[in-house]
């Protein structure tokens, strides 16, 4: 931003050596050219203001996933339910991803439309230089449009296969350590470590008190990238062989959406009356309601 500010300004006092062009003309020009530098510093304040914010929330994310391990820890030691506590800093993760994300975007339509602006200045300014000087005398130049900020595309990301590891050669890894290690790829957003990490999990422990947390979260994982047909059979894994498990409902609830995702909505009713039906007045019940009636299936 600095280079093209003392670029305009280049520009500016070439035409003032070089009287090219009418006085009003250069008068515009200057103003137009002081209005961006002084959007300049107000952006490079804001980007100061963004900068120190992503920090911050970049911190609370390491401080949440300190948070995280300990819960495993003591659910490790003591064999408690975590349940509650997990799905609050995973909502808590996901809400400071977001902003993230939207703090970046707006950062980079803001340089996006002043790169677009400077740019249109310097167009007239070219087009100034190169006029004859009798008509640049006789005619004012027409403000040039400015072209509207492009919006940004985002691009799907394709996804990736599921890979089937193996054992380490190191020796078989501590239970919690490796279901930390995968939980923390799954609040980082990268699904597609936190699905291999979480499938080598369940392969080494398929009967521990983490298992059918494991196989939630694989499922998640698997569902976040749309393989469908992975994640179902993930869920089924805890509907079918943990049926006591508090994750129970939670897997019934996410088939249901895979089953709309997947345009099998006679399915995803039948699965979503079964929450309501076998677990009335929980979390699940109530946004299975929500998504039936939405759906317009109640």
């Amino acid at each position: 931003m600095i280079r093209t500010e003392i670029h305009i300004f280049s520009l500016l006092a070439i035409l003032l050596g070089g009287g090219c062009a009418t006085e009003p003309n250069l008068t515009d020009i200057q103003k137009q050219v002081q209005t961006l530098a002084l959007q300049q510093e107000a952006t490079q304040q804001q980007e100061k203001q963004t900068r120190d914010r992503l920090s911050a929330i970049e911190s609370q994310l390491d401080e949440h996933d300190f948070l995280v391990g300990e819960l495993i820890k003591t659910e490790e030691e003591a064999n408690l339910d975590t349940r509650h506590l997990l799905e609050k800093l995973e909502r808590t993760s996901s809400m400071l991803r977001e902003q993230i994300e939207q703090t970046r975007s707006s950062t980079q339509r803001r340089d996006q439309d002043l790169s677009i602006r400077v740019k249109a200045i310097e167009s007239r300014i070219d087009n100034i230089l190169h006029r004859p000087r009798s008509e640049a005398s006789q005619v004012r130049t027409p403000e040039t449009p400015l072209p509207p900020s492009p919006k940004q595309e985002e691009s799907p990301s394709s996804p990736s296969s599921t890979i089937e590891s193996t054992p380490s050669e190191a020796g078989v890894e501590n239970e919690a350590s490796a279901f930390r290690s995968a939980y923390k790829g799954y609040l980082n957003g990268n699904y597609d470590l936190a699905s291999v990490e979480f499938q080598r999990f369940v392969k080494h422990y398929p009967s521990t008190t983490l298992t059918p947390q494991a196989f939630y979260y694989l499922g998640q994982s698997l569902y976040a990238q749309k393989h469908y047909d992975p994640a179902e059979k993930a869920l089924q894994h805890i509907i079918n062989d943990y049926p006591n498990s508090k994750y129970r409902s939670q897997a019934l609830y996410k088939l249901g959406q895979i089953k709309i995702e997947t345009a099998q909505p006679s399915e995803a009713q039948k699965i979503w009356n079964q929450v309501i039906l076998d677990y009335p007045g929980s979390p699940e019940a109530n946004n299975a309601k929500e998504q039936l009636k939405q759906a317009g299936l109640s």
